[in-house]
């Protein structure tokens, strides 16, 4: 009789655990869930979105997830239809970098209807009202960004610190926030230091027109000593090498740029880049970080929240290649400090944590981490 009752009560225990989990004898984790998030992308080529696809990949896979792509063109058309491809490929999420505030609350509207967050990565809002919409919009979990101004402020001053006193500007699109940010950021170090903005160009994304551009600040100003290219990924930055290499002035113009491309260690080396910011794409895993707690579940938050970080700078061969090993090569986060960042996995993990971790993120931060 014993062995009868100890046997069923083996069963009921059991029966308990598999329909009504473990509440009252231990915690025991969720399997995990296999979710599709959507990512979608100004393209799939390129130094900053290929290195943001394939850290999404590992990060989602340690989770038991998987990403959609989809390609987008960074215009408004492009963003809504991309928005309805993921959503009708059966994603849980989706993430995004706006091309522009405008494009915001039709985004939003498709994500209310397919009951669908929707997380915006590299962007804030800046107009107002827009702002308001967002925040009151069901879909709407929040945005990572990073501090723009600050971007370019601090691009500013390392020009400044090499003595620079003559500079143009080389920026994309008009009206885009990250663009006009960073542009911010210059001109109020220039302002700080005393260098003169001789010239700006703007909607420059390809490499040949930014070489133009640079030609035609060579030739009209002899005293020019800085271009500056706010973004746009690698071409821009290429093209006005080459038209500075094209002059001799290799050296006597100093270049920044942001956006890490595959040749940062030998531009460094041959002093091509005097100062650049990048190491930025895991602007979209903290995004995905806000979301996948969201959608198991376990929401940091009760309402959109905004998530601030900066990128990494690199002045310096040696800081180039310090980036390439610990970044590069090796991923800036873990398996282990990945699952940390859920709640799944860490009972007590906050949105201040998440804040905290973004915010702090810099190269130094990464090589204390993980430094052999």
């Amino acid at each position: 009789m014993r062995v009868k009752k100890v046997f069923w009560l083996l069963v009921v225990f059991i029966v308990t655990m598999t329909f009504f989990g473990a509440s009252g004898l231990y915690a025991e984790k969720k399997e995990e869930e296999e979710y599709l998030i959507g990512l979608s992308l100004w393209a799939d080529t390129g130094p900053l979105a290929t290195r943001i696809i394939s850290f999404m990949r590992y990060a989602t896979d340690v989770l038991g997830a998987k990403v959609e792509v989809n390609v987008d063109g960074f215009v408004p058309e492009g963003q809504i239809s991309g928005i309805e491809n993921l959503i009708a490929r059966g994603c849980d999420a989706v993430i995004i970098a706006i091309c522009s505030d405008a494009v915001t609350p039709k985004l939003l509207k498709i994500c209310e209807e397919a009951d669908v967050p929707l997380g915006i990565m590299f962007r804030t809002i800046n107009d107002p009202e827009i702002m308001e919409f967002a925040m009151n919009s069901d879909a709407f979990a929040g945005n990572c960004h990073e501090d723009e101004v600050a971007v370019g402020y601090n691009l500013g001053l390392a020009l400044a610190e090499k003595g620079c006193k003559n500079a143009a500007i080389i920026n994309y699109t008009k009206g885009d926030t990250t663009a006009g940010n960073r542009y911010v950021g210059y001109t109020k170090a220039f302002e700080e230091t005393g260098i003169n903005l001789l010239a700006e160009q703007w909607n420059i994304l390809e490499a040949e027109k930014a070489a133009n551009a640079a030609e035609s600040f060579i030739t009209a100003f002899p005293e020019l000593d800085a271009i500056c290219i706010g973004g746009g990924g690698g071409e821009p930055l290429a093209g006005a090498i080459r038209a500075v290499k094209n002059h001799n002035k290799i050296g006597d113009i100093c270049i920044t740029a942001s956006d890490f491309g595959p040749d940062l260690v030998q531009n460094m080396r041959n002093k091509e880049i005097s100062a650049m910011s990048g190491g930025h794409f895991v602007d979209a895993f903290f995004t995905f970080m806000l979301l996948y707690n969201y959608i198991d579940g376990t929401p940091l938050s009760d309402k959109p929240e905004t998530i601030v970080m900066e990128p990494i700078y690199v002045t310096s061969a040696e800081e180039a290649e310090n980036y390439q090993k610990y970044c590069n090569e090796n991923n800036p986060y873990t398996a282990e400090e990945i699952k940390k960042m859920t709640v799944r996995y860490n009972k007590d993990f906050t949105i201040d944590d998440l804040k905290r971790i973004a915010a702090s993120y810099s190269l130094e931060d990464v090589m204390a981490r993980h430094a052999q």
